[in-house]
């Protein structure tokens, strides 16, 4: 990877950036007030806001701390760049009120993803609940990334599900057409996507069937991966985590490369655990980072050290 973060900002102090930071490899985590340090973010220059905002439905809980949801999405559409996002996790009537306001404030919805995290959040819950909903919206309707995943995570090792692959580029072998098609694309001569433009236009399902179009898409997802999907599978972490609501740092990497780019400036003001700056780190984007509890903020610097030592 490229453009490695190579400088960190550490502090309790308000988040008074440098300039340098707009520029080049940079990690910044201050521990405060969301809505207080992000006045100190220029505008236009965040590339993405990712974060799971306080839900409000935990009575009693320090993790809910109400806040200016109005001024803080206002603050968002500031400091981000054109084509700029918001990624939000959420749920339930916040969730709902929070997409309202994004919607009035002009964003543009771009796409819903689920996290199936197979794990029930608590076994005394009524219902087993083992999803979360993440909501994607753009500051001026960009289009998000078209990103593939490596074929093995996306098909979970599942092996029901490799052998139907397996299955369908075997059933090829008495195909002399189909043949001919695997190997124009395994030889370079043409891509799964002119093959499939070929088969495709104009015609029905069962002529796809037929022609041998769906053993050259399983050929090269295998060999280039799959498109990411609207769910995304990766189980929850739960003995190892430091934050009760901590997200799995492969979740959120995934989530980056649907909406930045390496060098691309990202914000959470909600850190947490500090997942979201950790995922920025193995993937090359620069970092603003926020957490308003000493408890937590402590605990995220010394995982950070622990992950990324070079930097202290």
């Amino acid at each position: 990877m490229t453009n490695r973060i190579t400088e960190l900002d550490i502090s309790t102090e308000p988040a008074f950036l440098p300039n340098e930071c707009y520029q080049k490899p940079f990690f910044s985590f201050h521990k405060g007030d969301a809505l207080n340090l992000i006045k100190h973010v220029e505008n236009e220059s965040v590339d993405c806001v990712l974060t799971d905002p306080p839900y409000l439905y935990l009575k009693g809980q320090k993790l809910e701390r109400d806040f200016d949801e109005n001024l803080f999405f206002t603050e968002c559409k500031r400091i981000l760049k054109k084509n700029g996002f918001v990624v939000i996790f959420g749920r339930g009537t916040s969730f709902y009120r929070w997409n309202t306001i994004l919607s009035d404030l002009g964003f543009f919805f771009k796409e819903e993803i689920i996290w199936n995290k197979s794990m029930g959040t608590s076994p005394l819950s009524k219902l087993c609940r083992i999803h979360e909903t993440i909501a994607i919206y753009a500051k001026c309707n960009a289009s998000i990334n078209k990103v593939k995943i490596p074929y093995l995570e996306a098909k979970e090792y599942d092996i029901e599900k490799i052998l139907v692959d397996v299955n369908r580029i075997k059933s090829t072998l008495g195909n002399p057409q189909s043949l001919q098609y695997l190997s124009d694309f395994l030889n370079g001569n043409r891509s799964d996507m002119e093959l499939n433009t070929r088969f495709t236009k104009h015609k029905v399902t069962s002529d796809i069937r037929k022609s041998g179009a769906r053993e050259v898409n399983t050929l090269a997802s295998i060999q280039n991966g799959i498109t990411e999907k609207s769910i995304i599978h990766i189980v929850r972490e739960h003995y190892n985590t430091i934050h009760p609501t901590q997200k799995p740092i492969r979740l959120l990497e995934r989530l980056l490369a649907l909406t930045t780019k390496e060098g691309d400036l990202v914000l959470d003001p909600f850190s947490g655990s500090c997942s979201t700056g950790i995922a920025c780190i193995n993937t090359s984007r620069r970092f603003i980072g926020y957490e308003i509890d000493e408890e937590y903020y402590n605990k995220a610097v010394e995982r950070i050290k622990k992950i990324e030592p070079r930097l202290f």
